[in-house]
Parts: C-alpha cells; sequence; structure tokens
C-alpha cells in the first residue's frame, strides 16, 4: 500500500496539462501537443525513443497510430513501438535478456518483479515536475496499487474490470418472469442464474453461462460475499478459499454455474474459445473485459449488451490493471518523461481509446464519447467505467504464475462439480497454494483439512 506521502502528493491541486479539454471523440480530430519539457532547446539532436506495448495486432496499431502523432517542439523524436502479444510474453523477453524500452506498459501483477530487478524508475517527480495533475484524474485505488514505498512505480494507463457480456437475443430480460433484471443496472447472482436458466430453457443446445474456472474468474464472487481471495493482504502465504465466509461464497456460485448443460463442456472449449462461441450464438453469457469488444463488434448479426458482475450482497469485480512505466536506464530520461505525459494526455489516450480495445484509467477520457462511443454496441457502455468503482486489487504475489498452474486445474474440478463438494475442494487448493507461498513468506500453520 502507499503510504501518507504519496496520497497528499495525490490530493495536490498543482497545475496540469491534462485535463483542460475535452477529448476528441475520432481520431482524426485529435491534437498533438508538444512536449511540456522546458530544459530541452531546437538545437538538440533528434532522439528515437522506444515504446514496448502488449496485446492483438489491432491494439499495436492504435498504440503505433498514438505514437506516430508525438511530435514535440524541442526536437525530433522517432518512437519506435515494440510489441508483445502479451504481458506473459513481454516478462519473459525481459527475463531472457530482451531490451527494456524506454517507456513500457505493464501488467500490475508484474510489479514486483520490475521493481525488484531494477527495471523501473518511479515516476512520480517526473510527473510532478511537468505539471501532470494524477490526484484528480485517475481512482485513488489504482495510484496505490502501482505504488510502493511511497513512490509511483508506474502511472495507471488502462484498466479493465470483468464485467458481463449477454446475447440480447438469447438472453431477453423483461421475459425473465420472477425478479427480471434491469439492463445496466446490478443484479444479484440469483438473477444471474435465473437469465442463465431462462436462456437455456428457450434455446436448446445452447450453454448459458461461462465463467473463466481460474482465481480470476472466482475472485468476484469471493469478494462480493465477503471474503478475501489470500490469507494475508501483504505477505500471503496460502489462498484462503476454505474461510467459512469463501467456502459459503463458492458454494452459491458452484450452485448458480453448475448446472447441468448450463455451461461449456470441455469437449466444446476444446474446439472454439468462449468468445467464439459466444460469437456463434451459442452461449447466452460470458465473462469477459473491454478488450473483447472489437471483435464484437466485427461479427455480423451479433446484438450484445454488458451488465455488472453479479452481487452476492457487495458489488465487486477483479480485473487488469495497466501501467505506463519507465525504463530504469532511459536512452534519454527527458525524452522519455516527455513522453510519458503525451501518452497519458487526454488527445493521446482517446486515439488509442477510439479503437475499442483500450478502457483508459484516466477518468476523464473513460467518462467522454472516445470511450463511452454512443451510437455502438455496447449499449451500456457506463458500466464498464461504473464497475471500476467495484474493483478489488487482490495481493500481488511474485509466483502468481506459479499458484495459477497449480490451482487452476482443481478450480475447474470444484466449479463443475457439486456444491457438496466445494469446502473439500476449497482446503486442497489452499493447501497446494501454501507449498509455492508458504516458504517465500516465512513459517505459517499449514491449511488445516485435507
Amino acid at each position: 500500500m502507499v503510504t501518507t506521502g504519496l496520497v497528499a502528493g495525490c490530493d495536490s491541486s498543482g497545475s496540469s496539462t491534462s485535463s483542460a479539454s475535452a477529448p476528441p471523440t475520432s481520431p482524426t480530430s485529435a491534437t498533438s501537443p508538444t512536449s511540456p519539457s522546458s530544459s530541452a532547446s531546437p538545437q538538440l539532436p533528434p532522439e528515437t525513443l522506444t515504446f514496448g506495448v502488449i496485446g492483438t495486432s489491432g491494439e499495436i496499431d492504435q498504440y503505433r497510430t498514438m505514437a506516430e502523432t508525438y511530435d514535440p517542439v524541442a526536437r525530433h523524436v522517432t518512437v519506435k513501438v515494440v510489441g508483445w502479444p502479451n504481458d506473459a510474453a513481454m516478462l519473459d523477453a525481459f527475463k531472457n535478456g530482451a531490451k527494456v524500452p524506454d517507456v513500457f506498459l505493464a501488467n500490475r501483477r508484474h510489479l514486483s518483479y520490475l521493481a525488484q530487478h531494477q527495471l523501473v524508475q518511479p515516476v512520480d517527480q517526473l510527473l510532478d515536475d511537468r505539471g501532470f495533475d494524477f490526484g484528480d484524474e485517475y481512482p485513488r485505488s489504482s495510484l496505490t496499487a502501482f505504488g510502493s514505498d511511497n513512490r509511483l512505480e508506474c502511472l495507471p494507463y488502462g484498466v479493465q474490470p470483468a464485467v458481463i457480456f449477454y446475447n440480447k437475443r438469447l438472453v431477453t430480460m423483461g421475459r425473465i418472469k420472477t425478479d427480471p433484471p434491469t439492463p445496466g443496472q446490478g443484479w444479484t447472482l440469483d438473477q444471474f442464474a435465473a437469465a442463465g436458466r431462462w436462456a437455456v430453457n428457450h434455446h436448446p443446445g445452447i450453454a448459458g453461462i461461462h465463467v473463466d474456472a481460474d482465481l480470476s474468474g472466482i475472485a468476484p464472487f469471493v469478494y462480493s460475499g465477503g471474503g478475501q481471495l489470500y490469507d494475508n493482504a501483504n505477505h500471503p502465504t496460502s489462498l484462503a478459499l476454505s474461510d467459512p465466509t469463501n467456502v459459503q461464497s463458492l458454494t452459491q456460485t458452484v450452485r448458480a454455474l453448475g448446472a447441468p448443460g448450463w455451461t461449456l463442456t470441455p469437449a466444446q472449449l476444446a474446439k472454439h474459445t468462449p468468445e467464439e462461441w459466444f460469437i456463434r450464438g451459442k452461449l447466452a453469457m460470458l465473462e469477459g473485459t473491454r478488450r473483447i469488444v472489437p471483435d464484437l463488434r466485427a461479427a455480423e448479426h451479433l446484438d450484445f449488451d454488458v451488465m455488472p458482475m453479479p452481487s452476492l450482497g457487495t458489488p465487486a469485480t477483479v480485473g487488469s490493471l495497466t501501467g505506463m512505466c519507465l525504463s530504469q536506464h532511459p536512452g534519454d530520461v527527458v525524452t522519455a518523461a516527455d513522453f510519458l505525459v503525451y501518452a497519458n494526455s487526454p488527445g493521446a489516450l482517446a486515439l488509442v481509446s477510439f479503437g475499442g480495445y483500450l478502457q483508459p484509467a484516466n477518468q476523464t477520457v473513460a467518462l467522454s464519447d472516445a470511450f463511452q462511443q454512443p451510437g455502438r454496441l455496447p449499449r451500456h457502455a457506463g458500466v464498464f467505467t461504473f464497475s471500476v468503482k467495484s474493483m478489488v486489487y487482490p495481493s500481488v504475489v511474485g509466483a502468481a504464475d506459479d499458484v495459477d498452474l497449480t490451482v487452476d486445474p482443481m478450480l475447474e474440478d470444484m466449479l463443475r462439480g457439486p456444491a457438496s463438494e466445494v469446502p473439500r475442494y476449497a482446503r486442497r487448493i489452499d493447501r497446494a497454494s501454501y507449498r509455492i507461498l508458504g516458504p517465500r513468506y516465512g513459517p505459517s500453520a499449514i491449511p488445516s483439512g485435507g
């Protein structure tokens, strides 16, 4: 957690160059603000800056378009975009000796590795020197999530809360007779299950619901039920699924999701991804984030909308948080910091947001037409923005990939099994996670049970 100094910095109301004008609604109307650095002069030699990004080819094209508009007055800067398909591939490249780009995007889950191996440098002072107001434009939780030792390690850039996509041809909210949910508004787990049941009963041959059988998939239900994913927020030694509160929430969830014929079978998942089944009209509801919207829009005859994650008491969701980071050793720190400011200005963020993939952490842009895109699917795009308020950021675990690899098969068995077996699976999962996390954080009582 970020301590008092960073929080105080977030509350400051210093001058800002990023909130004065509204973002454009199309790439053609975006302006190209110049570098805010006053230390450079027109006589400085040309500079090449590397910008590392993650995503599909469509996402990378949006970043490249934005980078091409960077045109500072003081010197000519060529921005070279380096892309990876996902954050894991980027981190693997760093581990194998690839040069860290001057400025790059990184997932919060890898922040501890980047900081421990001195691959990033804090950005708060550099932003403050350039009059960048990161206190009012960003949710405090996102700033805290990228804080370490009272410093802001990376600037929150993209936030992707999990929501529920539904096929409007397969799920007709108004025709659900008992306690129908309201489109775009919150709903309970029971309403969510009823919508899936209605879809399956009225459209034979389809699956009702798909939730990923991993920690990210079940985490919203755990948090919504009042529980925690790990046994300790700061130094987790195991998962805490066997906690009585979590057992109750997971039992309700398995009961809601596990009816025969409601979910995609392993054979179906081996043939197509959940997103592909959704596009084919064979899946009524899908857990996902804003990143899949362009693919869904490209599908012919698909009419879809979004709802928040279902609630077991308190609205809650999880998701991906991406930061824009500065290399510990950039080619030129002034150029890199100036580009960081430009890339997070409303005009530059609007250019990337217009592609439909990015949900910006900057709330001014997230509430603008550049992101909301009225007149395009989904109709209730505000669900993405307002779900940020319900986001919970789990503990950053250095061995997160190892934990996922170990527990995901057990989570899948739990979600597909009878609700009565949830306590047993929860104990097994906790014990398996302890074998990975416990030795890393010192002695702790091994979770009981078998």
